[in-house]
């Protein structure tokens, strides 16, 4: 009897300590695949972050219309109107300049009272509106039908000022 309890405790134990030590090699299998993991999604991610750097134009546009035609490819704008802060349009591909013209100043205008930005985004469902302040004498006025990230948003801008010095 004595035996049969020993064997038993024994067995137990034994058990126990081989249960133990493969769950701890698989615990530690899964924290290495994890780690690996986040870090190809690291690697991912600052991979496509392009450095800052200095806007290269290949072939200037020649014209207004030529450029926002450009803008709407390189950026996947669909409807892009150029317009001056009195509403005025200067240059667009839209199928309502007009509205467009019109929207864009009044945006404007509580992007920088209520928010202090001279910047808008106004989502739908699936498009949306980027409005903004260019320079102090150009609106841009988009529709998109993708996000945009902060860093897009400013190099349109930082093109558009280039673009716009040079032609005038």
């Amino acid at each position: 009897m004595l035996y049969e309890v020993i064997v038993i405790v024994l067995g137990g134990v034994l058990g126990f300590g081989v249960t133990w030590a493969y769950l701890s090699q698989a615990m530690r299998q899964e924290k290495a695949k994890e780690e690996e993991i986040r870090m190809a999604k690291v690697s991912t991610v600052t991979s496509s972050i392009e450095p800052k750097g200095e806007i290269k134009i290949d072939k200037p546009p020649s014209d207004l219309t030529e450029f926002v035609e450009y803008l709407s490819g390189k950026y996947m704008l669909t409807d892009v109107t150029l317009l001056t802060p009195e509403g005025l349009p200067i240059a667009s591909n839209s199928s309502s300049p007009e509205e467009d013209a019109a929207i864009a100043p009044e945006l404007i205008k509580i992007g920088k009272s209520m928010l202090n930005s001279s910047r808008i985004i106004i989502s739908g469902e699936n498009t949306r509106i980027l409005v903004m302040q260019v320079s102090p004498d150009v609106l841009l006025h988009a529709r998109v039908a993708r996000d945009l990230s902060r860093r897009e948003i400013e190099r349109v801008g930082e093109e558009i000022k280039i673009i716009l010095e040079g032609m005038l």
